[in-house]
């Protein structure tokens, strides 16, 4: 799985990074089709509420998208929150496994 990390100069510490990352490979364990995930951590500056700190992440999963997008007054509870969305949108995908769906017929020849 590739992880990028998107996050402001001195403004989110490297445990935050850290740990982030440890979830998302956990995440990986639940569905072994995810190949991509990106994480976005910003402050909003249009806001001026305690609640302007915003975590956006996004992971590829069987050539599908699942988004989160969270708010808080911090960057760990915003992780949370996602990691914790992303949790259950993971278990509702749908598996698409690489299986025949019956038996092969056989050419006969007339």
């Amino acid at each position: 799985m590739n992880l990028e990390f998107h996050t402001p100069y001195k403004m989110v510490p490297e445990n935050l990074v850290t740990e982030t990352r440890n979830e998302l490979l956990k995440l990986s364990h639940l569905s072994k089709n995810i190949s991509r995930a990106e994480v976005w951590l910003r402050k909003d500056a249009g806001i001026i509420l305690p609640e302007n700190k915003i975590c956006d992440i996004r992971i590829t999963i069987n050539g599908d998208v699942l988004a989160t997008h969270t708010r808080s007054d911090n960057f760990e509870a915003a992780t949370k929150e996602a990691i914790k969305v992303l949790k259950r949108l993971v278990r509702q995908q749908p598996k698409k496994i690489n299986e025949p769906k019956g038996e092969i017929s056989r050419l006969e020849r007339v």
